[in-house]
């Protein structure tokens, strides 16, 4: 089994040996190959290096960048016929699995690939799809972030740290707040865009150029243009100022102006930090580093707006570009349970968050529908289990066709429609209790498997349907085992023991108490039963405590 970071602008496959993660080179003896996909005048498919040379003399030969158009319908036409982004992705994963097989020798058909913590469903789906294609199973989804922190705690083995993990690639922004305690890398929150990248940053840094240098379509191809600018842009990150030669002219570039052609894609990184931070409920004063992934993210202008912003310079200790391919290395190995990864322990998130669609009524005769009702928040550490309970819109209606999505808008229009659970027998009897009403519980873990349950209250019907991240890598064996390995997840944190018996002490408590003491226990109480109703784990205990901290004192002689 291998790790791979399939990437916007290149791609690294890594195995796992001796006890730490490696990269297998190709044979440039380059451990990063692009990800470009062309075609030869020959007909000959050209992959990496060779693709991304032919791209600069032929654009139309080929194309690089697809992984943004992952999971849409977007189509390109070259080679005397149209491709996919999955059908481009796939060559490039073909490509990974040759270079690992060249390396290792001998067959390699089981991988764990990285995608970025915000991708959504539909892009992870077509990563998969395009394994498949190549002759990969996928045995986990890794978000490129969580990779990142694998590797930095194997690496660095830290006793206790928070993390900011920055991720600016190719194409994609992600970033993620984790922990570091005794062998334990605990993901707290993820924040990101699908659609920004270092590809932007030269995108702007081109137009910029453009308008400086009067430059024209007829003066240079676009892909010789673009290798021009991204030339430049490199040379920025080692120098302060360039130039580079358009038509013969020679045209100064200093570091500042490059600030200045992309400062309104710096501005856009801003608010998602402040977003992932406000999600971990940390300052950045609480930080303890800050990491750099992605080749992107070493620009001197991105390594001096994170100092200002977090107040303190980024790390260096790993690679930005090989550090996600050495993570995936690393969750390769904790898969098949190698010896030098037994102590580490990773907990991810729910990059999005996950509900129902919904009406509402906003006066006595109108009923609005559309609206998005969450039960799952973005961030919450999976796997876990979220329930609440709805009423049909009439009183004697038949079923109910119940809608799920993921996103952050508050209507479903904003968000992605994952699938839908149809719940028939509705229709309640005279004198049974609770007509109309559902109790819908969404169970969600780290395979991305979400078991969606609706129990008919009047009667005790339950339907479930269970969707898959990415469909066709398990078998229903290892679905049925994931479900229920789930199963002590799906209990009401007001029905689990220990619950009970703190809120039976605290009733028998309150019977003893008078005046003063009886109200303060009667706020701990409310308090309690209201961390409960939430089903948040941090709130519950932090409530439990308190009313265990007020209660103690007076069953002293019972412990």
């Amino acid at each position: 089994m291998v790790g791979i970071d399939l990437g916007t602008t290149n791609s690294l496959v890594a195995h796992f040996v001796d006890g730490h993660p490696e990269i297998l080179v190709n044979e440039l003896n380059e451990g990063l190959t692009p990800s470009a996909v062309a075609v030869a005048q020959d007909g000959t498919l050209l992959v990496g290096r060779a693709a991304k040379d032919r791209l600069i003399n032929a654009p139309e030969s080929g194309r690089s960048f697809f992984k943004r158009d992952m999971g849409t319908a977007a189509s390109y036409q070259f080679g005397g016929r149209r491709w996919t982004p999955v059908e481009c992705s796939a060559v490039v994963l073909r490509e990974m699995k040759r270079i690992a097989e060249l390396r290792l020798g001998h067959e390699v058909d089981r991988a764990v690939i990285t995608v970025p913590a915000y991708f959504l469903d539909q892009q992870r789906q077509a990563t998969v799809e395009a394994a498949q294609i190549a002759g990969l199973k996928v045995e986990r989804l890794l978000n490129e972030p969580t990779a990142a922190a694998l590797a930095y705690g194997h690496q660095e083995n830290p006793d206790l740290s928070t993390l900011l993990i920055f991720d600016l690639g190719g194409g994609t922004f992600d970033v993620t707040i984790l922990e570091c305690f005794e062998g334990v890398v605990e993901v707290k929150s993820s924040a990101g865009e699908s659609r920004l990248g270092g590809e932007d940053y030269t995108d702007a840094l081109g137009e910029w150029l453009r308008d400086k240098t009067k430059w024209k379509p007829e003066d240079m191809d676009a892909m010789r243009w673009r290798e021009l600018v991204e030339q430049a842009k490199r040379d920025l990150s080692t120098a302060d100022s360039t130039v580079i030669i358009v038509n013969g002219n020679e045209v100064p570039l200093s570091l500042a102006d490059f600030g200045a052609a992309t400062r309104e894609l710096t501005a856009r990184l801003r608010p998602v930090v402040r977003r992932c931070l406000s999600d971990a409920g940390i300052t950045p004063a609480h930080l303890d580093g800050v990491l750099l992934v992605g080749g992107a993210s070493r620009m001197p202008l991105i390594v001096s707006a994170l100092a200002e912003d977090l107040q303190q310079p980024p790390s260096r200790s790993l690679d930005p570009d090989r550090v996600v391919a050495l993570g995936a290395a690393v969750q390769s190995a904790l898969i098949a349970r190698q010896a030098a990864v037994r102590d580490l322990v990773l907990t991810d998130v729910c990059p999005h968050t996950l509900g129902v669609a919904i009406s509402k009524q906003l006066t006595p005769g109108q009923i609005q529908d559309g609206y998005f009702s969450p039960l799952i928040d973005r961030n919450t550490t999976v796997p876990v289990s979220r329930s609440d309970t709805f009423h049909t819109l009439h009183p004697q209606q038949d079923e109910i066709l119940l809608q799920v999505y993921q996103g952050e808008g508050r209507m479903v229009k904003d968000n992605q429609k994952i699938g839908q659970v149809r719940v028939p027998g509705m229709k309640s009897q005279p004198g049974q209790k609770r007509p109309g009403e559902v109790d819908v519980r969404f169970t969600y873990d780290m395979n991305g498997i979400l078991e969606v349950e609706v129990t008919i209250l009047h009667s005790g019907q339950k339907v479930s349907e269970v969707f898959e991240q990415r469909p066709g890598t398990m078998s229903k064996e290892e679905i049925r085992d994931a479900i229920a390995r789930l199963t002590p997840l799906k209990v009401h944190p007001r029905d689990a023991p220990p619950h009970r018996a703190r809120l039976e002490r605290a009733e028998r408590l309150y019977q003893d108490l008078r005046s003063v003491e009886r109200s303060i226990l009667t706020a701990l109480i409310d308090q309690f039963e209201r961390a409960l109703s939430s089903q948040e784990p941090a709130q519950i205990r932090a409530s439990a405590e308190e009313l265990d901290s007020f209660m103690s004192p007076y069953f002293r002689d019972e412990a």
